[in-house]
């Protein structure tokens, strides 16, 4: 059963304050940060220190945020040039507590480390090679992972993009009869030409959300930007490894006015640290075309059910906006420009 919507912690920042101090003996100030299915706020101590306070939702199970802690520590030891939080034990030592809400609901409760950096949505212009670094870190990413093997991976989560069928239901909740023909023909090729495809596909545990607003930028001259690091790993999960790839590429190629360029550095990239297979590149581009089609109906539907929650709609007109562009993109076109990108015969 994929959940579709979720329902997110509702404690304000006084409660946030009582947790910090009361869990981990933490004073200072908090400041609340976007968040999908959790409640998030940056903490920051009277010393200075920062730190990401992380509230689960009251369905979260302990063995996913486990899954998520042993993924970040494995990549850090793996690949410890790149950027990921770490996990911070209360003085207790557990690196998962739990707090309750005045009705006795409880709720699991991390710390992370919080890290320095500008986000990818905030930077501009994308130059090449920041994209080109954007493929680089998550095919070092893809490569730590490789070895990594956790029991709560093999999950059903809506952002795997091997179960994108799941939108076929809300598709005709899209108003526009344009926009929703569109997506029906992205979910049918989905169908036809990759679903067949995948089970043929190396797989293993991914990142998997490698969006604008997880990625992180180092502070520096616009032409010497580089990607250091992502945050986030709450939709990591057991996929085929391409998948990573996609959902990069998707928001890469965000507000681009060449996004299959935009993409081909990406890909670029991310074949340099970690070779992709010539079956991989073959279905890359439905693939891309694919998570756009998941967001924009996902983002459709949580307008409805959550108009007050903004962070779910964030890059609803511009995903729009591209799957409009790539309409005109033939599919071997974007193929032949990923295997020059990897310095294939296109």
């Amino acid at each position: 059963m994929i959940s579709v919507k979720f329902e997110l912690p509702q404690f304000n920042e006084q409660d946030a304050l009582r947790i910090a101090r009361e869990c981990y003996g933490l004073e200072g100030t908090v400041k609340p940060l976007p968040s999908e299915r959790d409640q998030n706020f940056l903490l920051r101590t009277k010393t200075g220190q920062r730190f990401v306070l992380k509230i689960a939702n009251v369905a979260e199970q302990r063995d996913i945020l486990d899954l998520q802690n042993k993924a970040m520590e494995h990549v850090a030891a793996r690949a410890p040039s790149l950027l990921v939080p770490r996990v911070c034990a209360t003085p207790a030592g557990e690196l998962i507590t739990t707090t309750s809400t005045a009705a006795g609901a409880k709720h699991f409760v991390r710390v992370l480390s919080y890290l320095p950096g500008k986000l990818f949505a905030h930077i501009n212009p994308h130059t090449p090679q920041l994209l080109r670094s954007l493929g680089r870190v998550l095919g070092m990413l893809d490569r730590a992972l490789e070895d990594f093997s956790h029991p709560a991976a093999d999950r059903p989560l809506k952002w795997d993009l091997r179960r994108a069928g799941w939108i076929r239901e809300y598709v005709p909740r899209v108003a526009d009869a344009k926009r929703r023909a569109m997506v029906e023909r992205l979910l049918a090729r989905f169908e036809a030409e990759v679903v067949p495809a995948l089970s043929g596909l190396r797989s293993g545990v991914i990142y998997n959300d490698a969006n604008d607003y997880n990625v992180l930028v180092t502070e520096e001259h616009p032409e010497q930007r580089r990607v250091a690091g992502v945050i986030d790993f709450g939709d990591m999960l057991v996929s085929n490894t391409v998948c990573e790839l996609a959902v990069a590429c998707a928001y890469a190629m965000l507000r681009k006015a060449d996004p299959i360029a935009a993409a081909a550095h990406v890909v670029a990239g991310y074949h340099e640290m970690f070779p992709l297979t010539e079956r991989e590149l073959e279905i890359l581009f439905p693939l891309i075309a694919t998570r756009l089609a998941v967001s924009v109906t996902n983002s459709n539907y949580q307008r409805e059910v959550e108009p007050e929650n903004k962070y779910l709609m964030v890059t609803e007109a511009d995903a729009w906006a591209l799957l409009e562009q790539l309409e005109d993109v033939h599919p071997r076109f974007a193929h032949y420009a990923f295997r020059n990108a990897c310095g294939l015969p296109p």
